[in-house]
């Protein structure tokens, strides 16, 4: 079994904020590796899913992302084509019912969240890595050797540092984009039920979800374009949050709400920009 692993060292400057994914214990092992018995034939395949959706809600409301992740990379990634297929042999109709129809989707909305967190802790990596620059003598006369050395380094050096923040600007748009996609999700929103189920308990455990991980990844959205001097955007995010259809801003409480338009306040002020009068450019700038 292929155990997902993302270790992120304590000399990251943002470590409080990486999310923790380290190596899993032996009783969340056993538990992640039970799902093997249900991936024996591809007749069993919808409730391999709807069991590994189950095992992650409980672990992503317990705030343990490493067995979550674990359980996700059980289930083969062609999991949906396979459902879908064998449904249609078994029924002869391609139209799935309303529990395997909510939870491929639920599927695709924990794999998004789950990527979500993995580019952020790549980016927090990256980020950490800026190249070290190089010391230079300067109380001494250097020989004419010296002197090519010393500038053969700082080229080094400034090629270095320029593949470094290419490479940033890169994992800076790629996690911002997967935050929005999570915020954003298609269809209804993250964790969604695409048709109205009746087990109220995981009714109640997407709500949670919900509730939990939308102004998480939002606060880490803010963190990301913060630190990439994107002010400009964290103000325009406002726009989304308070919008009547996304309606994200019942999933925060008071206090987060708060914490947050304190965020977007201090980015206003560094950019310049009025919260009132961003809205014509939202979509142009953070879509």
């Amino acid at each position: 079994m292929r155990i997902y692993k993302k270790l992120i060292t304590e000399s990251s400057p943002s470590n409080s904020d990486i999310i923790s994914v380290a190596n899993i214990s032996d009783t969340d092992a056993k538990i992640v590796s039970a799902i093997s018995w249900l991936l024996l034939t591809e007749a069993q395949r919808s409730t391999a899913l709807q069991e590994a959706n189950r095992l992650i809600r409980q672990y992503l409301g317990a705030r343990k992302h490493a067995p979550a992740c674990a359980v996700f990379e059980m289930i083969p990634p062609d999991s949906i084509e396979v459902i879908h297929r064998e449904w249609k042999k078994e029924y002869q109709t391609a139209e799935l019912p309303a529990d395997v129809t909510n939870a491929v989707r639920e599927y695709l909305c924990l794999q998004a969240y789950l990527d979500t967190h993995q580019a952020y802790n790549d980016w927090c990596s990256h980020s950490a890595n800026r190249p070290a620059s190089p010391t230079y003598n300067l109380h001494k006369t250097l020989t004419f050797s010296e002197q090519v050395a010393q500038e053969e380094k700082k080229k080094s050096y400034e090629m270095s540092l320029q593949r470094w923040e290419q490479n940033l600007t890169v994992q800076t748009q790629l996690t911002r984009d997967k935050m929005l996609n999570v915020l954003l999700f298609i269809d209804g929103g993250w964790l969604v039920d695409e048709v109205e189920g009746t087990d109220i308990s995981r009714a109640e455990q997407l709500e949670n979800l919900r509730r939990q991980c939308i102004p998480s990844t939002t606060f880490l959205l803010v963190n990301v374009l913060r630190e990439s001097g994107q002010d400009q955007a964290i103000v325009e995010l406002s726009d989304y949050i308070a919008s009547e259809q996304h309606q994200l801003y019942k999933l925060f409480n008071q206090k987060q709400l708060k914490d947050l338009l304190d965020k977007i306040y201090e980015s206003s002020i560094r950019c310049e920009c009025d919260p009132l009068q961003c809205n014509s450019t939202t979509e142009e700038t953070i879509s």
